[in-house]
């Protein structure tokens, strides 16, 4: 059980960091969820995302560095195998 919740997780956070690398959709949905109307500000006299792009970005990464660390933890500890002592 833990070891398919660790390659479920490890191949989760994989997938959603390569798909928001590839195409930036998850970190600007993210952006206008927190963000709202801010989300679009003047920044520095430029409009766009980059003041809170960078932030969900970074947010993101470590939650789904996080996740892929957790998965590898739970992946590993499945692995290991108990050993059954006797007692006299």
């Amino acid at each position: 059980m833990k070891k398919n919740i660790g390659k479920l997780a490890i191949t989760l956070s994989l997938l959603v960091w390569l798909i928001d690398r590839l195409t930036h959709s998850i970190s600007i949905t993210l952006g206008k969820i927190i963000y709202g109307d801010l989300y679009m500000q003047h920044v520095a006299k430029m409009i766009g995302d980059r003041s809170c792009k960078f932030n969900i970005d970074m947010y993101l990464a470590y939650t789904l560095f996080t996740v892929f660390l957790f998965g590898i933890l739970l992946y590993y500890s499945s692995m290991k195998e108990t050993v059954q002592h006797e007692t006299v």
